[in-house]
């Protein structure tokens, strides 16, 4: 009976410190706003190389899906900026990247390409490529000549 009341007690106290722990309505609409527009279209390997293997390290070429992202990518690089400001678009792209791939990316632009690498010591890019192709971020990624469209 005692350790009953005990457990209730607990539970109340997890309950109420769990709701006083929540952000009032409005406190954190900024992060909210960011919508990113995701390709509907499922990105496939282009047809004449289903299997190729792969002898690549660095980064790999995107196309974006959204167009505030592509623009984002390309103001944060060109600008020479620190990670600490990158655009908030920008960092709910990488968060779902990260997520995709379990490993930290850095963006880069070289000319007119857009491209983004992937971080860590052993990169398989085939599962690279495949986790970019399925976040719906991109309309092409391509890496050496394995291309998904």
């Amino acid at each position: 009976m005692k350790s009953s009341i005990i457990r209730i007690v607990v539970i109340a106290s997890a309950l109420f410190t769990l709701a006083a722990c929540q952000s009032a309505p409005g406190e954190n609409e900024e992060s909210a706003r960011v919508e990113i527009s995701y390709n509907p279209n499922i990105l496939r390997p282009f047809p004449d190389d289903p299997n190729v293997s792969i002898r690549h390290s660095g980064p790999i070429d995107v196309e974006w899906y959204d167009e505030e992202l592509e623009k984002a990518h390309r103001a944060f690089v060109a600008g020479g900026q620190r990670a600490e400001n990158k655009p908030e678009i920008l960092l709910e792209a990488e968060r779902h990247l990260r997520r995709a791939l379990s490993q930290p990316v850095r963006f880069g632009v070289s000319g007119n390409r857009l491209w983004i690498e992937p971080r860590g010591a052993e990169v398989n890019y085939h599962q690279v490529v495949q986790a970019f192709a399925g976040t719906g971020l991109f309309r092409t990624v391509q890496v050496s000549h394995l291309r998904y469209q």
